[in-house]
């Protein structure tokens, strides 16, 4: 059995990534990216947060990706702020919509 978020890799890869201001433009270094390491390392449940509100509900899926996702991510003062969200630094912030279109855009298993 293969890598099942492989499908969503090459979605993000290709709506994402292609405009992506923080991609290493360096095909041969092996230098990762803030935005390629950080959707890698949560693409699990970005996944599984657009499956939970289906698509048409970006707002929900915001809501989701707040309580859940920048929980985890560690940037959050004591008061529960995320100066990166507010400066637009977040890269998955940043990228939010169009990682839930590139997530929709794979069709469901079986079809």
């Amino acid at each position: 059995m293969g890598d099942p978020l492989h499908v969503y890799r090459e979605a993000i890869a290709a709506r994402v990534q292609a405009i992506c201001i923080d991609r290493n433009l360096d095909p041969a270094s092996a230098v990762e990216t803030e935005a390629g390491c950080r959707i890698e390392r949560f693409l699990p449940q970005l996944v599984e947060l657009a499956k939970a509100v289906g698509p048409g509900n970006l707002e929900a899926y915001n809501a989701m990706f707040e309580s859940t996702v920048c929980l985890q991510c560690g940037n959050r003062d004591a008061l529960g702020v995320c100066r990166m969200q507010e400066q637009a630094a977040c890269c998955l912030y940043r990228y939010l919509p169009l990682l839930y279109d590139a997530i929709h855009s794979v069709p469901p298993a079986g079809r």
